[in-house]
């Protein structure tokens, strides 16, 4: 859960270049009762035409709870196994606040704040979708179906249910810009993803929230959730209603980043992957702590993709975020702590795994063997 420091962002959409912003190659329900001052989506035909899903369909993560919630780092965590880099929670919040004491509310990873700081020390690209009071929830869900389309990792601002999650009375319970940060990971429709692309009332969002939701049968986390477009957008006191979904996005004024690729200026790198083998980072930091939790081992799937048989790659991993370069990174191949070589006798991609502490970092970044 985040606890925002403002109550309102500037202005328009900004696109956010560190380097050059290289992205992946492949990547009717009634609105409710207090959506009424929203622009409204168009809702399909009655159709029984097949939906079919785009995403990148980024598995589930479980944040910590502790130091206001670390739902943006989480958030940003996954983004970035997307593009072949791991970090932790703790380093990922440390991106954001330049190694501020973590129990201060200021060191939180929040959209609109420190975002486009955190995508930049972490080697991403992003472009940020921000807005004033009168940008509609369409557009906002337009722009996030586009990247979603596009095969980035979106990740948006939402409002807590604070009825359903924490038994709160008050209608205005909760914040007035957004309460939690997800990751969406898909967009599924009936209707054909052409170009421009066009948000309907009946597509359905999927996104991760972290584990906050734990009000499951078995108390676990439910982790997954969808949501239509049409019942997507409320009001403050629309999405505290004991009736209404346990996410909502507001009916204007919304807040996302998209995470577009790394930061790749020599334009060099081939996609890389990576899996976890556990979903959490245990033991989770502790309430009120600055100090980093001690580490368990995780297993590390490494994908790297876009390989041409009998070509040589090299595979370099680098420990810290500062030692990753942006460009010319066989040039730079001293600042990696490991480099393999990759060269594959058929197909198009090559996998391998690692073992590592939580508590480390594991960028890989992979390239042609003759690139600078």
């Amino acid at each position: 859960m985040a606890t925002r420091l403002v109550a309102a962002l500037a202005v328009t959409m900004v696109t956010v270049t560190f380097g050059l912003t290289l992205g992946p190659t492949w990547g009717p329900t009634p609105a409710r009762a207090d959506d009424t001052h929203w622009d409204p989506l168009p809702l399909a035909p009655s159709s029984t035409a097949t939906s079919s899903t785009v995403g990148t369909n980024l598995p589930p993560r479980i944040q910590w709870e502790a130091n206001y919630g670390y739902c943006g780092e989480v958030s940003f965590i996954s983004a970035g196994l997307y593009y072949g880099q791991y970090v932790s929670q703790y380093d990922a919040r440390a991106a954001a606040s330049g190694d501020a004491p973590q129990s201060r509310r200021n060191s939180q990873l929040l959209l609109g704040v420190n975002d486009t700081t955190a995508a930049s020390a972490m080697h991403l690209a992003a472009t940020q979708f921000t807005a004033n009071s009168s940008t509609t929830a369409t557009g906002f869900l337009s722009w996030v179906k586009t990247n979603v389309v596009a095969g980035y990792p979106v990740v948006i601002g939402v409002l807590m249910n604070q009825n359903r999650f924490n038994g709160a009375k008050s209608p205005n319970a909760g914040d007035s810009d957004y309460d939690h940060i997800v990751p969406v990971t898909a967009i599924t429709s009936a209707h054909a993803f052409n170009s421009p692309v066009t948000a309907y009332g009946d597509d359905v969002l999927t996104l991760n929230d972290g584990g906050v939701w734990t009000g499951t049968p078995t108390k676990q986390p439910q982790n997954v959730f969808n949501f239509p477009f049409s019942t997507f957008p409320a009001t403050r006191q629309g999405a505290n209603s004991p009736s209404a979904g346990l996410y909502s996005i507001k009916t204007n004024g919304n807040t996302g980043t998209a995470i577009t690729g790394v930061i790749d200026q020599s334009r060099e790198t081939v996609p890389v992957r990576l899996a976890t083998s556990v979903p959490t980072e245990k033991p989770e930091m502790a309430e009120g702590s600055n100090a980093r939790p001690a580490p368990s081992a995780v297993t590390l799937t490494i994908t790297v993709s876009g390989l041409k048989p009998g070509a040589t790659y090299n595979l370099y991993r680098y420990t810290t975020l500062a030692s990753v370069p942006n460009a010319n990174f066989n040039a730079n191949a001293a600042k990696a702590a490991q480099k393999f070589t990759i060269k594959i006798p058929s197909g198009s991609s090559y996998t391998t795994t690692q073992t590592i502490n939580s508590n480390e970092v594991a960028v890989y970044r992979a390239v042609p063997a003759g690139s600078p």
